[in-house]
């Protein structure tokens, strides 16, 4: 009888020197992804002293990285099947190291904004190359389950490590060190990357819609304007509007596009699936929470309450680390109770401690968001891995590189649209008639903001309830008829 736990041999799990190093290159090359995804965070405050900018100004910093991160993703599944994965790889790790060593130069906050938008495009054609090429590396066995384990902890801790890492950087060398820390971790990968497999290119067959992606990325990028420039000074009633109106346009566009693309960017049966449209929504609520919390934290503790960037980094360890643990813990519940109940559950936890935060009377100490922001995190995680499941289960292998992307992009660009909402909060509060945005003063609009992201998680307990009880695969099948 075959001894079961005994588990493979050394010798069966040992990878050779090519595997070792494909590995090393592939696995920075994805946490330096994830990290970029917190460590700017971090280091938003004093990149808004050091480039004289505004409220309204700097949250660009991070959204410009978003929007184009998550509307690459939709497009570069298809750039890889026509160019090949190594090939789209190496233009991404290319892209990074160039963007991050614009970034670190930069001289204007408009040279950062656009920097930090080419560093989104990078980053989204790695993370979409990065584990289909570890696959091909290792092949099928017990050497490739154990690599794809260290991916998921990569993935779990990288944010973690991001708001570390930041603070050390910020509060020693300088933000400036925040951009230089990709240049040799690419430049390295770079070399490596002749170690990894080559993949078939497919037939060119039907044009890419590079057209849709375009339209989205600027739909969403001004109506994000059209929010901040509601509430600056030199912002009017009637260009808010014209804004709005511009931004509606692009996306009825998008969606006439969309409907005679030959190759449309999803599939319009994937839409069809209420369960998969709720997943979608609470996703994108879920990433205008996170990261309008993020930015909202990053400049109070930092300007209000005094904290180093290195202690912020400490504090927000408080969000991540329960959010890993929420996602860990959604996962199993979610196979006895459901998707509806995790979801539901996640997001009343999430909307709960916002809106405990947001009432707090008087300024809010540290201690407050020491005892509130674990339970956001633990509701943050368990919400994002039911959604998650939602979006991708009962899709067919084809349609699985759309789902995942999909899940990563809704998520990313309601982290954008939550930058946006939170700044213009802040803003609103900083100005009066006739006096220019302060980049201080972000205590004065913390418990609006606070109560406007309440409202965000609302719109995700919404989302929640239209979620099929069941969690498992047959109902995802059914799901999807």
């Amino acid at each position: 009888m075959v001894d079961n736990f005994s588990g493979p041999s050394p010798s069966a799990v040992r990878l050779g020197r090519r595997q070792r190093l494909a590995l090393g290159a592939l696995g920075a090359s994805f946490l330096m992804v994830t990290v970029d995804s917190t460590i700017v965070y971090v280091a938003i405050p004093s990149i808004q002293r050091g480039l004289g900018l505004s409220t309204g100004t700097v949250q660009w910093v991070m959204s410009a990285f978003l929007i184009s991160f998550g509307g690459m993703l939709l497009l570069s599944t298809r750039l890889a099947d026509m160019f090949g994965r190594r090939r789209l790889f190496t233009a991404g790790l290319a892209l990074v190291t160039a963007a991050s060593l614009l970034s670190a130069v930069a001289w204007s906050g408009a040279v950062l904004i656009a920097a930090r938008a080419l560093q989104g495009v990078g980053a989204a054609l790695v993370a979409t190359t990065a584990l289909p090429l570890l696959a091909l590396s290792l092949g099928n066995g017990p050497a490739r389950s154990r690599a794809l384990g260290l991916w998921t902890l990569i993935g779990a801790f990288g944010g973690t490590c991001g708001l570390l890492l930041g603070g050390v950087l910020t509060d020693g060398p300088g933000w400036r060190w925040v951009f230089l820390l990709n240049v040799p971790v690419g430049l390295a990968a770079a070399l490596l990357v002749p170690l990894l497999p080559a993949d078939r290119c497919a037939p060119a067959g039907r044009p890419l819609d590079v057209v849709g992606t375009a339209i989205l990325v600027g739909a969403l990028a001004l109506f994000g304007w059209t929010i901040v420039g509601a509430f600056t000074p030199e912002g009017s009633a009637v260009a808010a509007l014209l804004r709005l109106a511009g931004a509606i346009m692009l996306l009825l566009l998008f969606l006439t596009v969309e409907s005679r693309a030959a190759r449309p960017l999803v599939r319009p049966g994937l839409l069809r699936s209420r369960t998969r449209l709720a997943g979608l929504v609470v996703l994108f609520a879920a990433g205008t929470i996170v990261d309008g919390v993020l930015l909202l934290i990053a400049l109070y503790s930092q300007e209000s309450l005094g904290f180093s960037a290195s202690r912020f980094g400490i504090l927000m360890v408080a969000l991540t680390l329960p959010s890993v643990i929420g996602s860990y813990a959604g996962q199993a519940v979610a196979l006895r109770h459901g998707l509806r109940t995790v979801a539901l559950g996640g997001m009343a936890m999430v909307g709960g401690g916002l809106l405990a935060l947001a009432m707090v009377p008087g300024p809010l100490a540290a201690g407050h968001l020491i005892g509130v922001l674990p339970v956001i995190g633990v509701g943050t995680g368990a919400a994002f891995v039911a959604a998650q499941i939602a979006v991708t289960l009962g899709a067919t292998d084809a349609d699985s590189p759309t789902t995942s992307g999909l899940t990563d992009a809704s998520f990313s660009m309601g982290g954008a649209i939550g930058l946006a909402i939170v700044s213009a909060v802040l803003v609103a509060h900083q100005t009066a008639p006739g006096v220019p945005a302060a980049p201080g003063r972000v205590a004065d609009g913390l418990h609006t903001a606070f109560a406007v992201a309440a409202v965000l998680a609302v719109v995700g307990v919404l989302a929640a309830l239209l979620l099929r009880h069941g969690g498992n695969h047959q109902s995802a099948r059914r799901a999807d008829a």
